[in-house]
Formats: structure tokens, sequence, C-alpha cells
């Protein structure tokens, strides 16, 4: 998952003007005006632009902090250029136009379901959290209870965390599981952490690791072992 961003601008109800680059649509539009400005948008809150889309109930943006909040029935779908799509549902969400940081969240006792599908027709990865939390584009953080499952890849762990310069996924907390399902190798891991990696496709695990490894290509498994 990327970061799925609000850059927010309120309108009045029906009504649609472009603003920064974005528009938003919604039944009801406020705006709290003194000291601290505030535009409230109320009913059926409609966002997209740039590949970004967002729905939820309710959003508030303060201008004093440049920071969003979205209240009910949220739903955000990002599509990044090469035409992957990350889609995730929560019922409060918010954002820090200056720091970058944001967060999805979901009902009490409820639980974040999000999906990654590629471009393509390729099988769709889904997943479940009790948090989202981002930093920009550079960070994302699954916490309180992670778990995926598609094709390509299954984890489960306390915490995951992705950086997108590195391309790392780090997974920890609560002895973490991971399965890699396709490629020239395969492997089923249990470790106190697991790091994969995209560029090159590694897997490492540290700490009372178990689990087993498969080579398709026993030639390159021999080479490996010299």
């Amino acid at each position: 998952m990327r970061s799925l961003v609000f850059i927010l601008l309120a309108l009045p109800a029906s009504a649609a003007a472009p603003l920064v680059g974005s528009v938003v649509r919604s039944k009801q539009y406020v705006i709290h005006r003194g000291a601290n400005k505030e535009e409230e948008l109320i009913g059926d809150v409609r966002y997209e632009a740039a590949g970004t889309r967002m729905t939820s109930d309710w959003a508030l943006f303060k201008h004093a902090d440049r920071t969003w909040r979205a209240k009910g029935s949220v739903f955000l779908r990002r599509e990044t250029e090469d035409g992957t799509v990350f889609t995730a549902r929560g019922q409060k969400a918010g954002h820090n136009e200056e720091s970058m940081l944001g967060f999805l969240e979901p009902a009490p006792g409820g639980r974040v379901p999000f999906s990654r599908a590629p471009a393509g027709l390729l099988e769709p990865d889904q997943g479940e959290c009790g948090r989202v939390s981002w930093n920009g584009e550079s960070r994302v953080t699954l916490s309180e209870g992670a778990r995926v499952w598609g094709p390509r890849l299954e984890f489960a762990s306390d915490e995951a965390v992705y950086e997108k310069p590195s391309g790392r996924l780090t997974l920890g907390g609560g002895r973490p599981v991971l399965r890699k399902l396709e490629g020239e190798w395969t492997t089923a891991l249990k470790a106190d952490e697991i790091v994969a990696t995209e560029m090159p496709k590694r897997v490492s695990a540290h700490g009372r690791v178990k689990g087993w490894m498969i080579f398709k290509d026993r030639d390159k498994l021999k080479e490996l072992g010299k």
C-alpha cells in the first residue's frame, strides 16, 4: 500500500470548481470563520483527482495546522503510474498537508480491509489490520495485527512496515509468519523478525527461525551452496 493523500478543498453542495487542481463535492458545505478558519463538508463527500479518490460521510479541513479529518464510511483508492491500484476502507481518517503524516482507522472493534491489484488482469492481494498510518509515499505502517493473503505473498504479524525508497518490508512482533508463493524459489518462515526486499528479491529472518525453502531449479541451489 502507498500513501492515500487527501489534498482536498471544499465546495458548496452539488457545485464543482477547480481549486489547486482538485475538485470535491458534498451535499452541504460550511465555512467556520474566525481566528482559526475551518471548512466542513457534510454528506456524500467525494474527492477525485490525480489518481486518488476518497469518499466519506463527513470531512473537515483546519487552515491553522493544514490538517484534514474524515469520518463515516471512509473509502480510499489510489492508482499509481504503473497501473497498480490500492484500496482501503475505514471509519476515520486524517492527513496533515505539511508533515504528510496520515492515518486510517476502523470503527471500534473493527478492522481496516485493503487490497493491492497489480496492473493487468492479475489477481489482487487482500489484507486487513487494526490501523494504517503513512508518511507521505515513503513509509506505510500496518499496525495492531496485520495480515495479507494473495497469489504472490502471505504474511501475518503484529506490525508491518513498508519503506518505498528501499522497497523494504519489515514484519515484527508476535513471531511473524511469511510465505512466498511465486518465483524461482518459495519459502515459509516464522521468526522474531522477517525482512523482505524487492530489489534484489530477498527474504531474511532473525531470531528463533523455523521454516523451509524450495528451489525450482536445483542447479541454482547447488551454485548457492558453493
